[in-house]
């Protein structure tokens, strides 16, 4: 009795009292006499709520338990008539008539309201007298529901467990981990988690904290939303329920224990490729750690070690997925030695080549802050002598720093720190790699330094005697230095280089050979530097002596008409038409002709055509994060999803980043939108810029509300994918239905009052959930929502 005064404050949930209530079928005066005095109690603590709400709330707690299925039926019907009918003589008489009546619809509708109890289910048509800190309206009726879903399921797995005779070979199907996540989302604290996995354990499943953590990440969706979204997001429900595990643990130590079977579920479904459940896991635990629920220490060490976890194939080949990046990133952020810091840590004492290529591509995806990081590296004012893992060390800084783009902002500390580094005194990869960055800092400084570079180096390699240096590096160098020079396309700069070119000292290596760094640039406002390649050009033509015609050095002249290729003054194209005339099979015809091509060819004018922006596998991108970037984008045009056949099943049209139209399938609008995310299929997409009319006719035939904001259609739909997949748990998609003598009644938030019908019409006659979704014109969530609400009303049953 004790149990049942519990259960009627809310205090104790319907599973642990099932077995007293089942006991207390035999004596339904006895239950209404402890009705009577509960009722009794509650209305003498001082609330304005008269007692014949209390005693159709009571009864209305014991009826759920039928509801439930947590008691057998047919003794339990004929225990609630007579338990009605002696609540009923306890009732004020002036309340009677009112108590009965809603007695006889019990199971129709409840309204929730607050009272010492937690939520009290009062009668219709009673008065609301005191409505102050009311709970959140439903949520007993969801707390029920969730635990009706619980017990629907665990008699599934029962009669599968009494099928195959071995509860073992089930631990792992997908029905037990539906059980399991379903035991962990619906239970309010910790007490109710245990007497849900108890029941487990009586079907002779025994379930860890492990194995909670890892059923409710397989149910976590492929997706995840950019970081860009500011709005605050609902917390999907298997994330919830992870939350409430580790915030509800008995003690620091254990609450620790549990946040580090957490993040280890999230470096498993990592390395099995579900990148987007890890990182859905991980965010929550930064938010654990940030909202103080978790001992600071204990923290700091699993974010140290986790990583440690990880599978270093499994995460290369993320990081070689441009793709995969922004996802990977929240990854990397989570674990300390993931982070810029603890990366760059990690390449100064790496040894292996192979591994430091991979911790380079960590920092590269980082982007801005491991750039930031590496500078800050590299600041010391003076370099001493510099040590083999220093240097190596410090090349690989200065890679970051080149292939990392460079935020706007002044550039001459930077300048400064990178000409520290090209002293000759350097290893030849260390002062390679400062060249190189040199090259990208447009700074009169950074060309000073690089000519300052070419000249000193030519002079150490013509000076006649002992050379400090070894020759054939420093000529390497002189290769970069040259190229680094072109690519400033200034005067000053070109000159250097043509100058260089000319001076035709095998000391200096193929100083020709490196005019070929200014092809592709017009020198066209550069006379001077014109001028001395055209004479360079016809110097190195044949000549005819006594009749012959006698080559110089052929590739030499390639290497000046490559030089000048992409100036099209009328200077340059005498000069190569009269090259032609002389000598009509001159080695370099092809390319003196194709570089006249090039000087005749007009500009062409730029057609607008549908060009894709953007197309990808859907897999990778997820849609919902997809949609949202091409938002923030403020884009227009159309996006195509196509099945891994190339078959089209989606067409959306967007204008200024808002939803102008969607289609699939005979759904229009808002509701095709959501079904995309409900049931998400494999594909590809296509983003155009330009939609086609008779795509774009088709699909805006239905587009009543206008543009509509692509964040909230996300979200609700990222909503219905939740409550989607906990439905297709209670009734799976290829289950068939059969009508049972109980009346179908609409659902709550259902009004559609054709799709009430059809949708019945089908059920009822032994179809399937994916038929009657393939025959019905709705969305699968609306639709399974229905099924499953009858089933759990008793009107369908499976067949």
């Amino acid at each position: 009795m004790s149990e049942l005064q519990l259960y009627l404050s809310d205090t104790l949930p319907p599973l642990i009292v099932a077995d007293s209530i089942r006991l207390l079928l035999e004596d339904p005066n006895r239950v209404a006499t402890e009705i009577h005095a509960w009722s009794t109690s509650q209305y003498r603590s001082g609330t304005e709520i008269p007692i014949s709400d209390y005693l159709f709330h009571a009864v209305k707690k014991i009826h759920l338990m039928g509801e439930f299925r947590l008691v057998p039926r047919e003794p339990f019907v004929n225990f609630l008539v007579a338990l009605k009918r002696q609540v009923v003589s306890y009732c004020p008489a002036e309340d009677r008539e009112l108590l009965q009546v809603n007695m006889d619809r019990l199971g129709e509708g409840t309204t929730a309201f607050s009272s010492p109890v937690e939520v009290i289910f009062r009668q219709a048509g009673a008065e609301r007298r005191s409505a102050k800190d009311a709970p959140e309206a439903g949520s007993s009726a969801q707390a029920f529901r969730g635990i009706q879903r619980f017990a629907l399921l665990l008699e599934r797995l029962g009669r599968e467990v009494g099928a195959a005779g071995d509860p073992s070979a089930l631990r792992s199907s997908a029905l037990t981990e539906q059980v399991v996540a379903a035991a962990a989302r619906n239970s309010r604290d910790t007490q109710e988690l245990e007497q849900s996995l108890q029941r487990l354990k009586e079907l002779g499943i025994d379930v860890g904290t492990g194995d909670l953590f890892k059923a409710l990440g397989q149910s976590l969706p492929g997706w995840v939303l950019p970081e860009t979204v500011s709005a605050a997001t609902p917390e999907h429900s298997s994330l919830k329920a992870m939350h409430r595990i580790v915030a509800q643990a008995a003690d620091p130590a254990e609450g620790a224990q549990r946040f580090q079977q957490m993040v280890k579920t999230a470096t498993d479904r990592f390395n099995e490729g579900s990148l987007a459940q890890a990182v859905a896991m991980l965010d929550l635990a930064e938010r654990i750690i940030a909202e103080k629920e978790i001992d600071p220490g204990s923290a700091e060490l699993i974010r140290r070690r986790g990583n440690e976890a990880l599978d270093l194939e499994r995460l290369r080949k993320y990081a070689e997925s441009p793709d995969q990046h922004s996802q990977l990133r929240r990854v990397l952020n989570f674990f300390l030695e993931l982070t810029p810091e603890g990366l760059l840590a990690e390449l100064r004492r790496e040894l292996k080549r192979e591994k430091r290529r991979l911790l380079l591509l960590l920092l590269e995806i980082h982007g801005a802050p491991a750039r930031a990081a590496a500078f800050e590296k590299l600041k010391p004012s003076r370099i001493q002598q510099v040590t083999d893992q220093d240097w190596y060390f410090r090349r690989n800084l200065l890679y970051l720093l080149r292939r990392i783009p460079r935020p706007e902002g002044p550039m001459e500390e930077e300048v400064d720190i990178i000409i520290r580094h090209t002293e000759l005194r350097f290893p030849t990869p260390m002062l390679k790699e400062a060249i190189a960055n040199l090259g990208q800092l447009k700074h009169d400084r950074s060309e000073q330094a690089l000519g300052g570079m070419l000249r000193d180096i030519e002079a150490i390699l013509l000076k006649p005697g002992e050379n400090p240096y070894d020759s054939k590096e420093l000529r390497l160098i002189l290769d970069r230095v040259v190229a680094g020079l072109a690519r400033f396309g200034t005067p000053g700069a070109r000159r250097a280089v043509v100058e260089h070119a000319l001076k035709r000292k095998t000391e200096l290596g193929d100083t020709m050979s490196r005019l070929t760094e200014l092809a592709g640039q017009d020198l066209s406002e550069d006379p001077q530097t014109v001028e001395k390649l055209i004479a360079s050009l016809k110097s190195n033509l044949p000549f005819k002596l006594l009749g012959l015609v006698l080559h110089q050095n052929d590739q030499n002249l390639a290497y000046t008409v490559e030089s000048l290729s992409s100036t099209p003054l009328p200077a340059v194209r005498q000069a190569f038409e009269d090259s032609l005339k002389r000598f009509p099979d001159l080695s370099v015809a092809r390319l003196i002709n194709k570089a006249l091509a090039g000087f005749d060819q007009a500009p062409q004018a730029v057609v607008e055509t549908p060009v894709a922006s953007l197309a990808g596998d859907l897999e990778i991108f997820g849609l919902p994060a997809l949609l949202q970037s091409l938002a923030e984008s403020s884009l227009s045009g159309a996006l195509s999803l196509k099945n891994p056949n190339g078959e089209s099943f989606a067409l959306m049209l967007l204008k200024g980043g808002k939803l102008l139209s969607c289609q699939t399938g005979a759904l229009q609008g808002d509701e095709a939108f959501y079904q995309l995310l409900e049931r998400p299929q494999p594909g590809t997409f296509f983003f155009s810029r330009q939609a086609d009319r008779g795509a774009k006719e088709s699909a805006t035939r239905e587009a009543p509300t206008g543009l509509r904001e692509i964040l909230p259609l996300s979200l609700e739909g990222m909503r219905r994918y939740d409550e989607f997949q906990q439905a297709r748990a209670i009734v799976p998609d290829d289950v068939p239905l059969t009508a049972t003598s109980v009346k179908a009644t609409p659902h709550p938030d259902e009004s559609d009052g054709i799709l009430l019908r059809d949708l019945w019409m089908t059920a009822s006659k032994g179809a399937t959930p994916l038929e009657c979704e393939a025959s019905v014109a709705a969305d699968c969530f609306r639709i399974r929502r229905l099924l499953v609400h009858w089933v759990e009303s008793g009107a369908l049953a499976p067949a």
